[in-house]
């Protein structure tokens, strides 16, 4: 359906010719000679004659008129329509040859320029592709329908259909058969060293027949069995500020009680209970801290031992080196 529209649409498009009818009773065939001796009005006539043969399937008879009508009179809805004879022939390599050189022509107007566009990415899905895996590619040679082929060619894109496939190595001829090539098919031939084997593997082809990279594994962690690691670090960070607390609080009472013994001597009795009562405060504070930092220690540990899950994202790493320590982690 989409190739005969842009037949359609082409005979409508061509607004600077001679006119046209629908229908005409005796336009010439395909394979009849111009009488007349202008190019012009043998390329219409010509052109005419090639749509009327697509419209009815005749496809190689099409082709001929729309080359006779491009040859007499130069224009990028002939090769358009050209183009879509090859695709239709089966011959999507010399479809794609047409439409490139109907995009590259300043004559091309937008919309047949986005209606090639669109017959050019479905011409490249129709191209089947092989893929050459040669053992030793410097002694290996590579025949294609009678041609050789370069062994920088790791890939070609061929039309379907058959073609005819020689491997040369030195001397002797490792491989000399035919492939047939379904449209959009992909097939990768390998040529073993040991055994001179030859494997040829059918590639799948994605439903939309364009050529898929495969996405990487996507990473899942595992469902965790108990606390974040979160509350392991916050519970750490907590005890060693309260052991921080402590021994500042420790240095300090001991400071204290070294100054009231120095100081005593000349201290009254009233400045003297007040240094005391001082003192006994901050023993106190120091062993609240001092608690709170052991209880803290064991939190933290039972926490880790047996209600934190780290799951796989516990990482560590220890590097000695010389004159130097590495050490790296992650959760």
């Amino acid at each position: 359906m989409t190739l005969v529209a842009g037949v359609l649409l082409v005979r409508a498009a061509r607004a600077d010719g001679p006119a046209h009818s629908a229908e005409p009773a005796s336009a010439p065939a395909a394979s009849e000679a111009c009488p007349s001796g202008d190019d012009t009005t043998c390329g219409r006539l010509q052109f005419e004659a090639g749509t009327r043969a697509f419209e009815q399937g005749q496809y190689e008879d099409a082709r001929h008129a729309f080359e006779s009508a491009l040859a007499l009179r130069p224009h990028p809805v002939i090769r358009y329509n050209l183009a879509l004879c090859w695709a239709r022939l089966g011959k999507p390599t010399l479809a794609l040859n047409e439409l490139q050189l109907v995009l590259g022509d300043n004559k091309t107007d937008q919309d047949l320029r986005a209606r090639s566009e669109r017959e050019l990415h479905s011409a490249q899905l129709a191209q089947a592709h092989v893929t050459f895996t040669l053992s030793d590619p410097a002694r290996e040679r590579l025949e294609l329908d009678g041609s050789a082929v370069p062994s920088s060619s790791s890939e070609l894109a061929l039309d379907p259909g058959q073609h005819h496939v020689r491997i040369i190595s030195g001397a002797s001829v490792v491989l000399d058969q035919d492939l047939e090539l379904s449209p959009g098919e992909r097939i990768e031939l390998r040529v073993g060293q040991s055994s001179r084997r030859i494997d040829v593997v059918v590639v799948p082809e994605p439903a939309n027949g364009a050529r898929a990279a495969t996405p990487p594994p996507e990473h899942r962690e595992a469902p965790r069995r108990g606390l974040a690691p979160v509350w392991f670090f916050a519970a750490a960070g907590t005890t060693a500020v309260l052991t921080g607390l402590t021994i500042w609080s420790g240095l300090d009472t001991q400071h204290a009680l070294s100054s009231y013994q120095q100081q005593l001597p000349s201290l009254s009795q009233a400045e003297a209970d007040r240094r005391v009562s001082d003192g006994h405060a901050r023993e106190r504070r120091t062993n609240f801290l001092l608690a709170g930092s052991l209880l803290g220690a064991a939190g933290s540990a039972v926490l880790g031992l047996w209600f934190v899950d780290f799951g796989s994202a516990q990482r560590a790493h220890v590097a000695l080196g010389l004159g130097q320590l590495s050490v790296t982690a992650h959760f």
